[in-house]
């Protein structure tokens, strides 16, 4: 058995297989007295578990498994985060998963803490070497904390924006962006390649934050440009390409 980490993935063969894990966590944000950030509890699972499902659904993985683990009590803290994944499960079509977590009942808490793990199973990675030429696109608006529509941003990518881009074979990498930043994550596609990625001028704001996943960029063939260009519309940008 091999293991070994790709991206922000952790992958381990097994005979025929591949299992992904991919994982997430929050701390801070939420209704507790201690919170430095005043949230809807059920919103820090939703966007947990998004962070995870794009990250695994964008390498071709199937979603096998989920787990929580909750720094507070189950009622009302528990069943609140519980519903967020349940909520999210449901956007990505696979609402009937099982959940398995974990809450604090021994001891009080005043600050909410979250952590989620999901396990993905694949045949194979859907992971097709960038290569010089590569368009570098990117689906939907960076967006974070206030700036964020908790329920259903437009604006953002979701399920069906990235199982288009994973149905079509001309793309060859997709990467979900998060806290780190769309250049960043461009950036590090090339050097896993050799690569150089050349920015072109673009109105999105590749430096900072896209929070949980609302961006994804993905390396394509120039000549698949226009067709996606026709599906995505105004949710696509160009931002450059590899050489």
């Amino acid at each position: 058995m091999k293991t070994y980490q790709y991206r922000d993935l952790s992958i381990i063969e097994i005979p025929d297989s591949l299992l992904v894990t991919a994982c997430d966590s929050s701390g801070g944000v939420g209704e507790k007295p201690g919170d430095e950030l005043c949230v809807a509890t059920k919103y820090i699972s939703i966007f947990a578990a998004r962070v995870c499902l794009f990250e695994l659904l964008a390498c071709g993985a199937q979603i096998i498994g989920l787990s929580n683990t909750i720094v507070g009590e189950m009622h009302p803290t528990g069943e609140a985060l519980i519903k967020g994944i349940r909520e999210e499960l449901e956007r990505a079509g696979i609402g009937d998963l099982p959940i398995n977590g974990s809450t604090e009942e021994n001891f009080k808490t005043s600050m909410t803490g979250f952590g989620i793990f999901v396990l993905g199973m694949a045949n194979r990675l859907r992971i097709t070497p960038s290569v010089s030429a590569d368009v570098v696109i990117c689906i939907g608006k960076p967006k974070y904390g206030n700036a964020l529509i908790l329920d259903g941003d437009p604006e953002i990518a979701n399920y069906q924006d990235l199982k288009t881009l994973v149905k079509n074979p001309a793309v060859n990498e997709i990467v979900p962006c998060g806290s780190k930043g769309i250049l960043y994550e461009a950036n590090t596609l090339a050097n896993i390649y050799q690569l150089q990625f050349e920015q072109l001028p673009n109105d999105l704001n590749v430096v900072d934050s896209s929070g949980p996943a609302t961006t994804v960029i993905a390396s394509i063939k120039p000549s698949a440009l226009s067709g996606l260009a026709a599906i995505f519309k105004d949710k696509l940008t160009i931002i450059g390409y590899f050489r």
